[in-house]
This record gives C-alpha cells, sequence and structure tokens, in this order.
C-alpha cells in the first residue's frame, strides 16, 4: 500500500465516524481554502476520501443510506466517547489495566447490538436518524444508551468472574480473553464517568515535564481523585499518559504521589501503576515501531517511533533505577532487545538503500526520467535512522553497528555525490537531464544527513556545472 493510499484510509476511517452534518462543513470548508489557495497539500487527500465515501454510499443504494452509515458510525463514536482518553492502536504484548485495544471497541459494540440490548440499539438508532437531531441532543441519546448498557455490562461482568463457562462463551463473542478484559476496562470507564469527567476536565490538556516533575498543582488533583478511588489510579495513570508532554516523566510523578524514595519503595505504594503505564508506552512504541518497519512506507515514520521510544527509556532512565525491581526490568529490557534487533536490521541495509537512491534513472517507454521514488523513500529512512541511533546508540544497544555503518554511509554519500556532480560536467542532452535528477536525489540525502549549510554547498557546484554546459552548447 502507498503512503498517500494509508493516509486516505485513515482520513477516510475518521470521516466515516463523523456526522453526515459535521462532513459537510469539513468538505465546505475545506473546498473553500482549495478555491482560495490557502490549501495545503493533504487537504485533497480529505476531499479524495470524502468523495470516495459518497461514491460508496450512492453504490448502496442512495444518499439517505450513505448518510445512516455516517450516522450509525457517529452513534458509536458518541457512545464510546468516556473512553477516548484510554484507547490505543497497537494491541500490548501484555494487558494494561486502563489501556483499550481500539478494534475491541467495535466487537463489543456489536455483541451490544447484536445479543445484549437489541430493541435499545434499534430504538436510539431511530431516533438518531431523524434529520432534526442537532449534535446536542445526539450526545444525550448516546448517553441514554451508554447507562443502559452498562447494566447490562455490570450483570455480565459479574457473571464471567463467577463462571468459567460463561468467561469462555464471552471470549467467543467478542475476540478472546484480552476482549474481555477490555470490555472490563470499558465497564469501569463507563461506572466512572460520573466522577471521571469532571477529573479530566479539570486536568490541564497538556502536561508539561516541569508541572509532573515540580509543580503541585496536577499533583494535588491526582493525588485526591486516587484517594477517592484507589481501584481507578491505573484508570488515571492513564488519563496522565496521554497528556504527558514527556512519558518518560511519569515515573518521577509517582514518586512525588507515593512519597517514595526510590522504585523499590514506589513499588509497595497505590502508585505504582504509573510506572506500569509508563512502562507499557514503552512496549506500544516497540509494537508501533515493528508495525511501521514492516507495513508503513512512510520514510519518517519508523524513526519517528523509534525516537520516540528511545527518549522515553533515557528519560525513565534518568528518574528511576529500576535494579531492585525484577519484574519492571525485565519488561523494558524486553523491549529495548526487541527495538535494537529491529535498529540493528535497518542499520545494516542503510549503505545499500543509499547507494540504490543514487543510481542515474533511465528513461520509461514514453521518454520520461522514472525516478524510483520507492528506493528514494528507502534511502530517506535509513538516514533518518542512521542519524537518530547516532544520539541514542547506547540507549538503543547499537553503539558498534551503528559507528561501522556512520562511516560507510558517510563515505558513500560524499564519494557518489562528488561523483556524480563530476559526471554531470560531462553529459549532454538526455543523459544531462538523469545526471541531474541523480544529482537532486543526492541533494536532498546529503540535507537529511549534513545538514542545510551542506546542501548549499552542494546546489551551488550543481549550478555551476549545468553552466558550464550551458556555455559550451550556447544554451
Amino acid at each position: 500500500m502507498t503512503d498517500q493510499a494509508i493516509l486516505t484510509n485513515k482520513i477516510r476511517s475518521y470521516l466515516q465516524a463523523l456526522s453526515p452534518r459535521a462532513v459537510e462543513t469539513l468538505v465546505r470548508g475545506l473546498e473553500k481554502a482549495r478555491d482560495s489557495g490557502t490549501a495545503d497539500p493533504h487537504v485533497e487527500l480529505i476531499l479524495a476520501a470524502s468523495s470516495s465515501i459518497l461514491r460508496a454510499g450512492a453504490a448502496v443504494g442512495s444518499a439517505s443510506q450513505a448518510n445512516e452509515i455516517a450516522r450509525r458510525n457517529h452513534l458509536q463514536r458518541l457512545f464510546f466517547s468516556p473512553v477516548d482518553t484510554f484507547v490505543i492502536n497497537e494491541q500490548l504484548p501484555r494487558k494494561q489495566e486502563g489501556r483499550v485495544y481500539r478494534p475491541y471497541l467495535t466487537e463489543i459494540w456489536n455483541w451490544l447490538e447484536r445479543d445484549v440490548l437489541p430493541d435499545d440499539f434499534r430504538k436510539v438508532r431511530g431516533a438518531f436518524e431523524k434529520p432534526t437531531v442537532d449534535d446536542e441532543k445526539a450526545a444525550r441519546l448516546a448517553a441514554r444508551l451508554r447507562e443502559k448498557a452498562l447494566e447490562a455490562m455490570l450483570e455480565t461482568m459479574a457473571r464471567v468472574e463467577q463462571s468459567e463457562r460463561e468467561r469462555r462463551r464471552l471470549g467467543m463473542v467478542i475476540g478472546g480473553e484480552r476482549a474481555i478484559q477490555d470490555l472490563s476496562d470499558v465497564t469501569k470507564v463507563f461506572k466512572a464517568e460520573p466522577w471521571l469527567m469532571p477529573f479530566l476536565n479539570q486536568m490541564p490538556p497538556s502536561l508539561s515535564e516541569r508541572r509532573l516533575k515540580q509543580d503541585t498543582d496536577v499533583l494535588n488533583l491526582v493525588g485526591t481523585y486516587s484517594s477517592r478511588h484507589p481501584d481507578a489510579v491505573p484508570m488515571i495513570a492513564a488519563a496522565v499518559l496521554d497528556r504527558a508532554d514527556a512519558p518518560s516523566s511519569l515515573g518521577a510523578f509517582a514518586l512525588r504521589l507515593g512519597h517514595a524514595k526510590d522504585a523499590k519503595d514506589l513499588g509497595k505504594t497505590p502508585f505504582a501503576p504509573f510506572v506500569d503505564m509508563v512502562i507499557s508506552e514503552a512496549e506500544r512504541l516497540n509494537v508501533l515501531a515493528r508495525q511501521h518497519q514492516k507495513h508503513n512506507p512512510d520514510p519518517v515514520a519508523f524513526s519517528e517511533a523509534v525516537s520516540s521510544y528511545a527518549n522515553l527509556i533515557r528519560g525513565l532512565d534518568l528518574d528511576l533505577d529500576l535494579a531492585d525491581c525484577d519484574e519492571w526490568r525485565g519488561r523494558i529490557a524486553e523491549t529495548r532487545r526487541d527495538v535494537s534487533h529491529i535498529v540493528t536490521n535497518e542499520l545494516q541495509g542503510a549503505c545499500g538503500a543509499v547507494r540504490r537512491a543514487l543510481q542515474v534513472p533511465h528513461a520509461g517507454k514514453d521518454g520520461t526520467l522514472e525516478v524510483d521514488q520507492r528506493a528514494v523513500d528507502d534511502a530517506v529512512r535509513a538516514l533518518r535512522v542512521v542519524s537518530m541511533a547516532r544520539g541514542s546508540a547506547e540507549t538503543l544497544a547499537v553503539n558498534e553497528v551503528g559507528k561501522r555503518t556512520r562511516q560507510t554511509v558517510e563515505q558513500t554519500l560524499e564519494i557518489v555525490t562528488r561523483s556524480l556532480l563530476s559526471d554531470l560536467r560531462k553529459q549532454k542532452g538526455d543523459d544531462r537531464e538523469a545526471h541531474a535528477a541523480a544529482v537532486d536525489v543526492a541533494i536532498q540525502l546529503s540535507e537529511i544527513y549534513f545538514g542545510a549549510d551542506y546542501a548549499s554547498q552542494l546546489r551551488r557546484s550543481r549550478q555551476n556545472a549545468m553552466a558550464d554546459e550551458e556555455k559550451k552548447t550556447g544554451t
């Protein structure tokens, strides 16, 4: 799948969850921005995704049917809105209380609608699909349905706790044991909604590292709610993580909450789930990096995921000494081994990726140059990984391979770029155009790795080479 296709799928998924009125308003605004010339490149992707949704609706039969699908998705989104803070898109290697895997929400929704409250869902959907329903009334309808569903969910969770047979049966319906555990979390969030929403509203939308490590406002707020709702500490920790600028700072924040002198002491307090939460974030970033490595052609996404992981581990190492905490240390060590293996594989292929990207392109059947954009993207990704690993070699345990790779990549990039610039002066006609395209790629890669000043020097050399040939030919 291409980079653009991935973005389009993400945009389409988001648009399908909006109300038809919201989609129409969004599209009108984007079209106006496009027509005025102020739109960014992603506007066309959003409009294209919107068009595909409308075409899909037409294929189903009519615009009203498309609206019905959109309203259904919007109802589901409103129904689960209290859970938004706790939802993640990556399935963790182990269940972390307070974090819900997004795909399970659809399974829970289908189970509630099909097996638990079919009549209630049918009535609410009927009311929800009326054209007169505005956003405020839609939210009230979803809230009433959520209250009704909570009663059934509490009864179900009580049964599965008492009966292994009921637990297996439910797991077969909604997706297994992990789905049951996430259903338990969703149930807890729904039950806690009367106090949880006020708590979230009092929390700043963004929590800086200073605020978590030094200030007292959030510390007092979290401490107060944790003492009132001790069983919900993992949920509160997840909410803090969701808004933390530096996730690693949750470790130091937990020490302050628990008045603990070190990690071992903290493990004996009610605030140990804060450390579990930050380690689960390391596990999530590990999973995300592996997914990007295998499936995402975006040349930046992988290095960003690994960089976020390295920053988290580095910060956690500074704030907490986990030497005497076997379980926490073991979980971190597991992620380090895997991320180190992933990054090592990327580094070992970096030089080859750069060489492939710097090859002079050939003309296609129609005479136009065929620059291998996939090879260029692979080289961009490789160089970003090499640059990122340079500052995080110890954290990622790639000291030796990182050093060797940097030397090889730097030599390759410098030598091949100089060779291309030298050859550019000798080329004519189509060959000159092809070499110029290869030089442009070399300058792009050099700017990523060596910086803007070095790239500016290369651009001047390119201009001089082109000017010399133009003087010779009189063009």
